[in-house]
């Protein structure tokens, strides 16, 4: 195993510690609340730039403005509904399955997020290196990546040729 292994390990248990410790219902509505945020952002952040009264930036500064305004208020607003749930589980002493679901989320998400990065650094010259020529874990991923490449929009699936 070398350094490249190492960082992949590392991200896979950091990603997993955070599922343990925010539990699924947090990390679930986490993406819940990214998603609206960016649905909202689309929807609104035109109708809210003409609301900042900052003319001088320009309506594309205040626009994008108005998008990030509003995406941290959909997570900030989800995550204290995350909050208000976190605590009726442990109410109802269900917090010990919120985790445990949770460190499989949070596991798998650190595997997506190394696909990811496998993914897109297999487009360079990263691929030719000894470090990666000579990793454990890359093959790993990318079999991982193969496996979910006819899941993949054609677009995506294209790169990987």
């Amino acid at each position: 195993m070398n350094e490249l292994d190492w960082a992949i390990i590392i991200v896979l248990v950091l990603s997993t510690v955070v599922g343990v410790t925010r539990g699924v219902v947090r990390e679930i509505l986490s993406i819940v609340g990214w998603v609206i945020g960016i649905v909202f952002a689309i929807r609104f952040s035109p109708e809210l730039a003409g609301l900042i009264p900052l003319e001088s930036l320009g309506p594309a500064i205040r626009t994008i403005i108005a998008a990030v305004l509003i995406c941290v208020a959909c997570v900030f607003a989800i995550g204290l509904l995350g909050t208000i749930l976190r605590k009726m589980l442990e109410v109802a002493r269900i917090s010990a399955e919120d985790r445990v679901l949770g460190s499989v989320f949070g596991f798998l998400r650190g595997v997506v997020f190394v696909c990811a990065v496998v993914f897109l650094a297999g487009m360079t010259s990263a691929t030719s290196t000894q470090m990666w020529r000579h990793s454990v874990c890359i093959p790993l991923a990318e079999n991982v990546i193969d496996w979910m490449m006819p899941m993949m929009p054609d677009s995506i699936a294209k790169l990987r040729k």
